[in-house]
């Protein structure tokens, strides 16, 4: 991948926003381009890290495993996103394996080199808190949905979500992707597919959604936001 089109990248994802120039192109001649085949483990969970990735195509999820093989998944990582990036501060293992669920480009930062410039660019490490502390309260808040609240209520919110990161609101008539299959948002929502798929299908008997084809368009978002709301009894 070529300096100008890394650059490109860049300057687009969260992290990099409000960067200098020139601190921006020396961050895209660190960037290693890396490619990984649907399924390919893209770190294992307790290896010793050497950077964090950029997600600049694909989707990876990010999932701890159970003694008996029970997998959990923590996060659904999709383009523009940044993983692995607590490495950066801790002499640590990887927390979690990372795993492409589909075929996936990434941009590798080398943690050495990543902490230079972190440390002479203001705006970069500015960015880089707020990043973590995003993480922090997405970790929480999903700690807090299988807790408390019931399956309906956590997919309520999920596809909530999921409309407004396509776009930039919520409303009636609005149609996203789901952006992976039904076995792994099932896995990420701390339920099984066959849960996931009854809800969703009292979701559209109720009127609140409609679906086809992996899509699904909100019809009634007052009676999803209100069903985000419920807690377990």
């Amino acid at each position: 991948m070529e300096i100008i089109q890394k650059k490109k990248i860049l300057r687009e994802a969260y992290l990099f926003s409000g960067v200098a120039e020139n601190d921006l192109e020396t961050l895209a001649e660190l960037a290693v381009s890396r490619d990984f085949p649907r399924q390919a483990v893209i770190f294992f969970e307790g290896k010793e890290p050497q950077g964090f990735f950029m997600l600049v195509r694909g989707l990876v999820k990010l999932v701890k495993t159970s003694p008996d093989g029970k997998e959990y998944i923590i996060r659904l990582v999709q383009p523009g996103e940044t993983f692995g990036e607590a490495v950066v501060f801790a002499d640590s293992p990887f927390p979690a394996t990372a795993m492409a669920l589909e075929d996936c480009q990434t941009l590798f930062f080398p943690k050495k080199t990543f902490l230079h410039y972190l440390a002479v660019s203001p705006a970069l490490a500015r960015n880089m808190l707020a990043t973590m502390s995003r993480l922090l309260y997405h970790l929480t808040r999903q700690l807090e949905d299988v807790s408390l609240k019931e399956v309906s209520a956590r997919l309520a919110r999920y596809l909530l979500e999921r409309c407004q990161e396509t776009h930039g609101r919520i409303g009636a008539g609005l149609t996203f992707a789901l952006p992976t299959t039904k076995t792994h948002l099932a896995a990420y929502l701390g339920t099984i597919s066959e849960t996931l798929s009854r809800t969703l299908a009292r979701f559209k008997s109720m009127g609140a959604i409609e679906m086809e084809k992996g899509k699904i368009t909100i019809t009634d978002p007052a009676l999803l936001q209100n069903m985000a709301k419920g807690t377990k009894s």
